[in-house]
């Protein structure tokens, strides 16, 4: 993670539960209304690979360590989730609208 990375979930104007709204918030310094226009602080705003980051990698580190965990590599565990929509290719500020279409666990990589 790059030096001035958050190492987890607290982002933007709120913290928010549903990891879609905060990865929006993150990327656009807005809350899902919109506001502010140009956003909170519009040179804190994250990437969308930096704010996933966060919420994967930033969220495990914060955890106590376990070496099976934290990133996609072989021997690790992982879940696998298919979305309903490319976060990286859509306008950010529809991020938040992301539905998980299913999950599956990895277990041992």
């Amino acid at each position: 993670m790059e030096e001035a990375a958050w190492p987890s979930a607290a982002i933007g104007p709120s913290l928010r539960s549903n990891p879609w709204e905060g990865i929006q918030s993150a990327v656009t310094r807005q809350t899902s209304e919109g506001k502010p226009e140009g956003g909170f602080v519009p040179e804190q705003r994250l990437t969308v690979a930096q704010a996933i980051e966060g919420y994967t990698l930033g969220a495990a580190f914060c955890r106590p360590p376990r070496k099976n965990e934290g990133s996609v590599e072989i021997g690790k565990l992982a879940d696998l989730i298919i979305l309903s929509q490319n976060i990286f290719d859509i306008k950010p500020n529809r991020i938040g609208a992301t539905k998980v279409v299913t999950t599956n666990l990895w277990v041992g990589g």
